[in-house]
């Protein structure tokens, strides 16, 4: 699936994605600096992956959707390039997500982040709270 804006384009075709280029990003940021590159590219290709282009082609976004296609979703590896930051990708990747009709029949969408509360709000996510939130557990390893 291919959505075109101001000249990007967001796209789920993996053979589009700059490995190097995404790999690099994901390596700066907080959830996934720990994670060795060859895991990082794994979940990637085991995922619904979004890829965002410049009008140039460049990789200047990206994102990825771990799912069942039903049922649940985990929403993860957002990014926009910092010279693309500020004119509403972010905003544009997340939109385009959520709305893929891949994924229109998921019922639960979930996401884990430390700072874009408020972005992701815009979008219709909401804090876990009170018996949902317990209701949740995580095993980690």
């Amino acid at each position: 699936m291919s959505w075109l804006r101001h000249g990007f384009e967001i796209n789920t075709d993996k053979s589009k994605l700059d490995r190097e280029s995404i790999l690099r990003m994901l390596r700066a940021t907080y959830w996934a600096s720990e994670v060795p590159p060859e895991d990082l590219w794994t979940s990637i290709v085991n995922s619904r992956a979004y890829g965002m282009y410049s009008p140039d082609g460049e990789q200047a976004g990206f994102a990825r959707v771990v799912t069942d296609l039903t049922r649940f979703a985990w929403f993860s590896d957002v990014y926009v390039l910092p010279v693309h930051r500020g004119h509403g990708l972010g905003k544009w990747l997340i939109e385009t997500v959520v709305n893929d009709p891949a994924i229109a029949k998921v019922t639960r969408i979930v996401l884990s982040t430390n700072d874009a509360h408020d972005l992701y709000k815009e979008h219709g996510f909401k804090t876990i709270e009170g018996e949902e939130a317990k209701k949740m557990m995580m095993l980690m390893r």
